[in-house]
Parts: C-alpha cells; sequence; structure tokens
C-alpha cells in the first residue's frame, strides 16, 4: 500500500479549500484566495513527501506546520524577514498587528467586509490550520469522519455570519470531498478484512466490499439529500456565531456582549432582527426617550463616522442643565438592572443630567458623545425631558462646540444636487429653521416613500437605465431605504438650509413588559439631531412609522397652520410637499420600523410568502396518506351492497388500523380467533372489550345468517375499540398510525395501478372500436 496515499490527500486538499469558498460572500473581494490556495497546495505536497519518508505523524505534523509558517511569511511577511527569508520576532509582531487589524475591521463592518491587508492574512492562517488540521487527521491519523467536525466548523464560521442562507452549492462541494475521503479509505478498511470471497451461480467471484460500498452510497446520498433540502425548508436563522453577522462584537443570544455598529450601515444589526434583550430598565416617565448610544458628524462617500476621541471625564457623573432656563422641562429617572452593551459604548438617554456608574468614569468626546471604560450591568441616569413651546424655537444665539469649524454644516458633493432640488421643492425660502425640520420630515415620512432593508437599484426616471450612484442618490431617486437613509437625507437637507445637524445612533425605547423596559437587538436605530440655540440637540424623525410610535409633538406641522410648498423646480426630481391628511402625524398610520410589519398583516404574508408556501406544502404531503385512508374506508362503505357487506368493510378496516400499531391477527383466522386475539394485544378491557365481542358476533352473523337478516352497524363499536387501542401504544406507533395508515398507501397504490394501467386499457378499448 502507498504510504503516501495520494488521493486521500488531494480529497483533503479539496475539502478543505472548498469549505472556505462560502467566504466569498462575506468579503467584498476574493484578494484572499490565491495566497490560501498556495498555503493549502504546499501542506498537501509537504504531507505527501513525508509520509513516503517516515512513519511518524508527528514528524509529519510538524514539518507541515513549521513549512506553512514559513510560505505564509514568505507570502504576507515580506520586509520583516532576516535576510529575506527566514522570519524571526519582528516577523511575529507583524502578524500580530495585522491580526488585530483584522479583528477590528470585521467587528466595525457588516457584510460585505473590505478585504484588507490583516483580512487576508488573518483568511490565510485560518483556512491553513483547517488544511492541516484535515490532513494530519483524515490523511496521516486516518480518521477521515474525525476531520468532518473540523470541516463543518470552518463552514459554519461563514453559515451563520451570512445574511442570507448559503447556496446549496457550498455545501455540497466540501461535503462531497469528505464523503470521498471517507469512502476511499473506507473501502480500503473493508478489503483488509479476513473473509472468503463468495461464488456466485456462475461461478464469478464477487467483490464483497460492493454490498458495503452500496449502502454506503446510499447513506450518503440520502444524507446529502437531507442537508440540501432542510436549509431550504427552514428559514435562516439569526446570526450569533460570530460578530453576530460581521457587525457586532460577541453575539448576545447566549447572554454575552453586544455592541452596536456605528458605520453607516446599520442593516445588519437592523435585518437580523434579534429578540435577545440588550438592555433592560424602569424609569419614572410612560413616554421614555431612546437610548443614544454614539454621535457621528462626518459624512463621506456614503459612510458615517465620528473624528472624536472621549477623552474628557465627566466629574462627579453630573452634566449642565442645557437649553435656556426658561423651557419648561421634567426630571425623568432611569434604572437599568441589566446592561449587554459592550464599552467602551453605553446607552444614554438625552439631554443627560447625571449618571451613576458606581465607579466607573464617564467620558465625553468633543461633540456631545460618551463612552466607558468598562461596562456596567446596572446603572443609573437622570435626564431631561423637554416641553419645548414654538418661541423656543427661535433663531439667535448661541452656536453648538465645533460650530465654527463647520463640523455640522459639511456638504459631500454626492448627491447634493439632487437633494438640493427636492429640498426647494418642499421648503419656502423664507421658512424658520422649526419651519424647515418639520417640513422635511412630514415629506420623508410621507407616502412617497417606502421603509425596507432591502435596497432597490434606482433606475433614471427619463432613460429607465440602472444608476450606480452614491447612496444618498440612490435613495432619494428609489425612495425606498431604511432608518439610515431616511436620517441622512434629513441631515443634508438640514445642512443644505444652514441648520447645524448631526447623526445619532442608539436604540428605540423598547418594549414595555412586567413593569420595565426591554431593548432588543432589533430596536437598534438611527435618527437625526438638529441644534437649536434655546434648547440644544433637538431630535427628530423622519423615519415612517417607526417603534416608538410616531415622531415628536413638537416635530408636528400644526394642523391650524401648514406651510405649503414652493412649486418644484424639476417635476423628475421632486415631489410635492403632503397635505395635512397625508402627514403621518400620529400611530393611525404608521407602520413599525419592522420590515415584517411595513404593510401590515397582508405585508408580512407578502415577505414570507416562501416561507408559508413551504409549510402549506409540508401540512399538505403529511395528510396525502390520512385523507387519502378515509376516502379508501369511505369508498369500501358506500360500494357496499347491503348491512353484510359494510360489516365486512368496518372490520376489514378495523383490523388494517389496528395493525398500523403493530396488532394483527393470525393469518386464516376466524372472527372469534381473531376478536380473541386483538382483545388480548391490545389491552382491552370494560366498554372497549364489550364492543370487540359485540363487533364479532355481527361479523359472524353477516356470514353466516340467511339472506336479507337484519344487520346491526358496528362502526360505533369499531371507534371504541380503535380509540381504546390506539391510547395504550406509544406516541410514535400513534404518530405513524395517524401520518402513515396502510389504508392510504393501498389508495395511493391502486391510484398509481390504475394510472399506469389507464393507457393499455384504452388501447384495448381503442383496438376494440
Amino acid at each position: 500500500m502507498n504510504r503516501a496515499r495520494p488521493v486521500e490527500t488531494l480529497l483533503a486538499a479539496l475539502a478543505s479549500f472548498t469549505v472556505a469558498l462560502p467566504l466569498l460572500t462575506l468579503f467584498d473581494s476574493n484578494a484572499w484566495v490565491r495566497p490560501t490556495l498556495l498555503v493549502i497546495v504546499v501542506l498537501a505536497g509537504v504531507g505527501l513527501a513525508l509520509r513516503s519518508l517516515s512513519a511518524s505523524a508527528l514528524q509529519v505534523v510538524l514539518g507541515q506546520l513549521v513549512v506553512g509558517f514559513l510560505v505564509v511569511s514568505w507570502v504576507h511577511g515580506r520586509g520583516h524577514l532576516y535576510y529575506g527569508v527566514l522570519p524571526g520576532p519582528d516577523t511575529v509582531r507583524t502578524f500580530g498587528i495585522l491580526l488585530g487589524e483584522a479583528q477590528q475591521t470585521v467587528m466595525a463592518y457588516s457584510v460585505p467586509v473590505p478585504t484588507e491587508r490583516g483580512v487576508i492574512v488573518a483568511i490565510t492562517m485560518l483556512v491553513g490550520i483547517t488544511a492541516l488540521a484535515t490532513d494530519a487527521i483524515a490523511v496521516t491519523l486516518r480518521l477521515p469522519a474525525l476531520a468532518g467536525l473540523g470541516l463543518l466548523t470552518a463552514y459554519l464560521v461563514s453559515a451563520t455570519n451570512s445574511g442570507e442562507g448559503l447556496s446549496w452549492k457550498y455545501f455540497v462541494l466540501p461535503f462531497a470531498c469528505w464523503m470521498g475521503l471517507v469512502a476511499t479509505q473506507g473501502i480500503a478498511s473493508v478489503r483488509r478484512w479476513g473473509t472468503s470471497v463468495p461464488r456466485s451461480s456462475d461461478g464469478n467471484e464477487h467483490d464483497p466490499v460492493l454490498g458495503v460500498a452500496g449502502t454506503a452510497r446510499l447513506l450518503g446520498a440520502a444524507a446529502l439529500a437531507l442537508a440540501v433540502v432542510v436549509p431550504a425548508v427552514v428559514p435562516h436563522l439569526p446570526t450569533t456565531y460570530l460578530a453576530d453577522g460581521l457587525g457586532r462584537s460577541d453575539s448576545g443570544r447566549g447572554g454575552g456582549s453586544v455592541q452596536l455598529n456605528t458605520t453607516i450601515d446599520l442593516r445588519n444589526s437592523l435585518e437580523s432582527q434579534s429578540q435577545e434583550p440588550v438592555i433592560s430598565y424602569t424609569t419614572s416617565t410612560s413616554s421614555p426617550a431612546p437610548l443614544r448610544v454614539a454621535i457621528l458628524t462626518d459624512y463621506r462617500r456614503g459612510e458615517w463616522r465620528t473624528r472624536f476621541d472621549a477623552d474628557d471625564v465627566v466629574q462627579g457623573g453630573t452634566e449642565p442643565v442645557v437649553g435656556a432656563d426658561d423651557v419648561k422641562r421634567t426630571e425623568v429617572k432611569v434604572d437599568v438592572n441589566e446592561n449587554r452593551l459592550q464599552a467602551p459604548q453605553i446607552a444614554l438617554p438625552t439631554p443627560l443630567r447625571s449618571v451613576d456608574l458606581d465607579g466607573v468614569p464617564l467620558r465625553r468626546n468633543f461633540v456631545g458623545g460618551y463612552e466607558v471604560d468598562r461596562s456596567r450591568g446596572e446603572y443609573s441616569v437622570t435626564y431631561s425631558e423637554l416641553a419645548p413651546r414654538e418661541q423656543d424655537f427661535a433663531a439667535g444665539g448661541g452656536e453648538p462646540p465645533g460650530a465654527d469649524q463647520g463640523i455640522f454644516t459639511e456638504l459631500d458633493s454626492d448627491g447634493i444636487l439632487r437633494l438640493s432640488e427636492l429640498v426647494d421643492s418642499v421648503v419656502p425660502e423664507d421658512a424658520t429653521p422649526l419651519e424647515t425640520a418639520r417640513l422635511l420630515q412630514a415629506h420623508f415620512r410621507s407616502s412617497q416613500y417606502t421603509y425596507s432593508l432591502q435596497l432597490p437599484t434606482p433606475t433614471d426616471p427619463v432613460s429607465g437605465r440602472t444608476m450606480m450612484s452614491d447612496p444618498l442618490t440612490n435613495f432619494l431617486v428609489s425612495r425606498t431605504g431604511y432608518c439610515v437613509q431616511f436620517a441622512t437625507a434629513f441631515v443634508m437637507a438640514a445642512r443644505l438650509k444652514g441648520i447645524p445637524a448631526r447623526m445619532a445612533i442608539g436604540f428605540l425605547p423598547g418594549s414595555f413588559t412586567n413593569g420595565g423596559y426591554t431593548v432588543r437587538g432589533a430596536d437598534a436605530h438611527a435618527w437625526p439631531e438638529l441644534w437649536f440655540p434655546r434648547l440644544g440637540w433637538t431630535r427628530f424623525e423622519p423615519t415612517p412609522g417607526v417603534q416608538s410610535g410616531a415622531a415628536p409633538t413638537y416635530s408636528l406641522i400644526p394642523t391650524e397652520a401648514a406651510p405649503t410648498a414652493s412649486p418644484t423646480a424639476s417635476g423628475t426630481t421632486a415631489a410635492p410637499t403632503p397635505t395635512l391628511s397625508e402627514r403621518p402625524d400620529s400611530d393611525a398610520g404608521a407602520v413599525q420600523d419592522d420590515p415584517t410589519a411595513t404593510a401590515g398583516p397582508l405585508g408580512w404574508v407578502r415577505d414570507n410568502l416562501l416561507t408559508i408556501a413551504v409549510v402549506i406544502g409540508i401540512v399538505l404531503s403529511l395528510l396525502l396518506l390520512p385523507v387519502a385512508a378515509w376516502m379508501r374506508r369511505r369508498r369500501m362503505r358506500l360500494d357496499a351492497r347491503d348491512d353484510a357487506e359494510r360489516v365486512e368493510a368496518e372490520w376489514a378496516s378495523l383490523i388494517s388500523r389496528l395493525g398500523d400499531i403493530g396488532i394483527a391477527p393470525p393469518v386464516g383466522s376466524t372472527p372469534r380467533q381473531a376478536g380473541a386475539r386483538l382483545t388480548h394485544d391490545a389491552i382491552l378491557s370494560g366498554d372497549s372489550k364489550a364492543a370487540m365481542g359485540r363487533i364479532v358476533d355481527t361479523v359472524e352473523r353477516a356470514r353466516y345468517a340467511p339472506p336479507h337478516t337484519p344487520i346491526d352497524d358496528v362502526s360505533g363499536d369499531a371507534r371504541t375499540v380503535w380509540r381504546a387501542a390506539v391510547s395504550a401504544r406509544q406516541r410514535s406507533d400513534q404518530a405513524r398510525a395517524y401520518l402513515v395508515p396502510s389504508d392510504g398507501v393501498r389508495q395511493w397504490n391502486d391510484a398509481k395501478d390504475a394510472a399506469l394501467d389507464w393507457p393499455r386499457r384504452a388501447w384495448l378499448r381503442l383496438r376494440r372500436r
């Protein structure tokens, strides 16, 4: 036997490479494929060579490990090698930095993740380790079944982090390679069994492996079919394996911590619709404010971020009063009793007055965002609930910190021209800042826009061609998006009108249960904040139908005086301002910030149509045999010409149904012998035993009594016997009897035979004619 095992080595290498292919769905580039494939080929070749030279598994694995690290160093560590060849401490230090950068990238971005150098190094190393483990376990140690666990783990890294279910092809390829590996070694092991070779009647020898191999192929095909069909039927579950879909840090499913993605792409946090609690709290108000986590000020090339670090410690955990002294305000207390948000992030309502973190310092950045050094499971917060009047929004007064640097008025050139046309059509030139904000909010919350996590590719309204523009332009053209798109358009529109504006990222107040509020992962949200000198930073809500209900009262257009929009400058890009009847000023027309509730029950049905169809198909398939059995029994009763035949039909039906639960009379027994055996095996007593006796007497009378003798109906006694017999059996027997009745199988077989026999009978009738 060839100790190098080239076939098994090739299969192990193919399994290691194909199991990494799902990573193509997680990253925006396939730059990792070539170096990863090179490492896999080198590891396979080294293993092949070393196994042919040495029988020591330890020597083979150590040799592969050393050569593999050298190859990774030569590919990714150029400039950090001794004499340009040998790796050293500087190489290890460099790899540590690159792996740290890869971790930060994976935790900061959701799918598709930028394929930076650190990411490529990390993928190369991880896939290389998978290839080394697979080759060592499956080929060197000859334990291919155990190697499947490592391959399954590598597959789950991709499968559980994809926003949608992976294609079946990604599973079939590594599964086929692994099955080939198991089969190759299994057949070789069977051939070494000490057994005689049987001869057939024709004298030819038959390989004893063929029977075993046939059974193995059958089991493998069945397992493969099951693995492909089941994921297609079961909906894709929330991502919880690593970084919650590459958009969070530690998964919160089992009680771990959670980190909110603060980039422009909140889609991962929103789309997961995670129902795991993130924050639980009690409060003194019946309408709590959203919990802000971060403030984003810079918008560049479709992405929000902030460039300010939180380095200013809030002394004593107390903040000064925000806004003018004569603004009506109420102090609200919030007690957080469970917090899974990972440091440095902390969720706080605003405007903040004080916070008690039990000794953990609270840090503030230049624009008012807060961070902590370490997470606290419990903390207390007090904030001001403002009740502003119209005059409190008056212009004039102080500017926010950083206004002189243009932080809150900077505009990205992408999409500004189209946005400017829309703003001119919605907001009159002489509108005040408050009127501007109200009109913009009413416009974005109107029925002209659609909330959806699936962002369409917009088309030009004139030419109809697909437009590959920046995210802001895409949103203004398609008028479809989620909270980030609505808030971005609102902030940029406000800045166009000279109003300082910024983006806030956090959570909606959550749901009220058992005297407290629970904030879940699906409550992640983004909203704009505008600066008014007498109030400070003020929240508006342009996203249609958020989970918290209607927009803030002060942000709604008064019904008695609604400003009208000036004529639109371009009919192709801007829509008229909604009228009072069109404005979503209350919860009545609002839809929750949940894509499954976009259009009420009908919207949920439309979005889950495939799942509903699959469920209906499964239910119908389970009913096929029971319905067929019912039809067969009913037909037998209807086809009976007299009472005697109806009794025989009931008796045959009872015998068949009892056979479904493993109770059958002896072959050729008389009705009395069959009744005695069935009574004993079914453990009948009382009414059911008496019913069986009446059935036997009636069957004998139907068979042996003179013609036209009155025969009693035994259908009621048959039901009594059946219920007593089936209730005494195990649940598995009961399920089999109800779902796979033998009468149903016979009915389908009869239908199949009739369908197959129909052409022959039709041909005979045609010939006779």
